[in-house]
């Protein structure tokens, strides 16, 4: 599996930022650019990834706003279902509540 990811803040619907979480084989942040953060992990998804997207763009999300993550699930690709639920994990520790799409 790989994961592409919106995040938005539900009282600033104009904003939002999409990314894709790559297994290639290690985790790997992209965006239309190309790879932003090579996480090298191994071949797992850890916490503490989406705080280090975060950081990287710069992206400012106060923990007691509506913030909100959309996962889709796309079956091809080396994730798997325990990184999903990481990325799940870890979003929510970051203040977004979480859909998922595509399972």
């Amino acid at each position: 599996m790989h994961f592409e990811l919106t995040l938005r803040n539900k009282n600033n619907l104009e904003k939002h930022f999409s990314y894709g979480l790559v297994f290639i084989p290690t985790p790997v942040w992209v965006n239309r650019a190309g790879i932003l953060i090579n996480l090298y992990t191994g071949p797992k998804y850890q916490l503490g990834s989406v705080k280090k997207l975060l950081n990287k763009e710069n992206l400012k999300f106060d923990m007691e706003e509506k913030n909100e993550a959309v996962i889709v699930v796309n079956h091809i690709g080396h994730g798997r279902k325990e990184d999903l639920d990481n990325l799940n994990i870890d979003l929510e520790a970051n203040g977004f509540s979480v859909t998922v799409y595509g399972l």
